[in-house]
């Protein structure tokens, strides 16, 4: 099976696969984004957030692809579904294969409810979450966070063992910055060969097979 992964900036991801296109976490960073091109996102089937934190969830964009979608659905925590009804958008809370990740400590204390997804049994996105212990074949990675480091992420990833890891959560890195913080996560991930760092540069994709 073939899977088209573009990266929409910061944690935004769009999956393809099988014909059905999922959007994950739009946020304030895509939304801000000039290089943002809506027509990219007409027709998504599924819009899943993972958090209420606004690099995570833009109401402002996430109205604009429900609308240029054909009925697309909303998925996140309760918290946020709440949130989100206040801004005219419904969303549920099931649906889509969820697993656990909890939000990890952010320095103003404990973060919010956080979840992770499961798309097409093919691909995992945990948030802001290094706490979880199950992946898909594609694991959606945030190296760098006020809460976590590369070191706990490089862990994570050697313990759920995924066969491709993508980095996201990476807005605030320059693009030295990014080339540095992947070549340290790779020698780390080095030691296991069946592991393979896919970094997607924003608005840029990739086709993996799994």
């Amino acid at each position: 099976m073939d899977v088209t992964i573009t990266k929409l900036v910061h944690a935004c991801l769009l999956v393809e696969v099988d014909g059905s296109r999922t959007l994950l976490d739009p946020g304030i960073f895509t939304w801000n984004d000039e290089r943002l091109d809506l027509t990219q996102l007409e027709g998504i089937d599924r819009i899943l957030i993972t958090h209420e934190h606004a690099d995570h969830v833009a109401a402002d964009l996430v109205a604009a692809v429900v609308e240029r979608s054909d009925g697309a659905q909303v998925e996140t925590t309760a918290a946020l579904a709440g949130i989100l009804a206040e801004a005219g958008i419904p969303a549920v809370t099931e649906g889509t294969p969820r697993f656990v990740a909890p939000h990890e400590r952010i320095p103003m204390g404990p973060g919010p409810e956080n979840i992770g997804f499961h798309v097409a049994g093919v691909l995992s996105h945990p948030g802001d979450s290094h706490s979880f212990v199950e992946t898909m074949p594609i694991l959606a990675m945030p190296f760098v966070a006020p809460w976590g480091s590369v070191t706990a992420a490089v862990d994570r990833v050697r313990l759920v063992r995924p066969r491709y890891v993508i980095p996201i959560h990476d807005w605030s890195l320059s693009d030295p910055g990014r080339e540095m913080t992947y070549t340290i996560a790779g020698m780390g991930l080095a030691a296991d060969p069946d592991i393979q760092l896919v970094q997607i540069p924003d608005f840029g994709s990739v086709t993996l097979a799994v």
